[in-house]
């Protein structure tokens, strides 16, 4: 399967992203009680960037981030303050979504490649993201460490996580590097 990675721009690809954040987190996780329009509009959505995978004209795959306080991420922490032991400038990583289909490692690597590529690109000391629970391991291979226990959201728990760039596993730096190679950021 061939895809696109790019950055949501029209307002064709941003209705599709609504539509699947939730499908993902309204239907399939259950954070967010489902809506008879099927959309699911992020409450940060004006201060973000929404990276997409996009197959055959269809969103597929999407991956918000954000720079600007306040993050998501301190609803879940025991305090706002574990935040200032990691460097600045930080970014949010919210809502990585990829329709249940179309999950595989190209899709995964095509959202948090471009993302990371761009990130490290821009400068970024930290990355912090909220994991689900079940999903934890993934965050742990990408070097992310956790910033206190579990928290309810509706029906899923998320950890809160944080990163730091410049101790990025190894074996992650070099799929970057393949990443950029490819030429796979637009």
């Amino acid at each position: 399967m061939s895809y696109q990675f790019k950055l949501a721009e029209t307002a064709d690809e941003f209705d599709q992203l609504r539509r699947l954040n939730h499908r993902i987190f309204a239907e399939e996780v259950g954070q967010h009680p489902a809506d008879a329009s099927g959309l699911l509009i992020d409450r940060f959505e004006s201060k973000s960037e929404y990276w997409i995978a996009v197959h055959n004209g269809a969103l597929v795959g999407m991956l918000s981030v954000h720079d600007q306080p306040p993050y998501s991420v301190e609803k879940r922490l025991p305090s706002p303050e574990a935040l200032d032991h990691w460097p600045s400038p930080k970014l949010e990583v919210r809502l990585l979504a990829i329709d249940p289909e179309h999950r595989n490692r190209l899709v995964l690597l095509g959202l948090l490649g471009n993302m990371a590529v761009q990130a490290l690109h821009r400068g970024y000391a930290t990355i912090l993201a909220s994991g689900i629970t079940g999903r934890l391991e993934m965050y742990r291979r990408f070097g992310f460490e956790e910033l206190g226990p579990p928290v309810e959201d509706g029906r899923a728990a998320f950890v809160p996580l944080a990163l730091r760039l410049d101790r990025l596993p190894r074996k992650i730096r070099h799929e970057i590097g393949l990443w950029l190679k490819r030429g796979a950021v637009s």
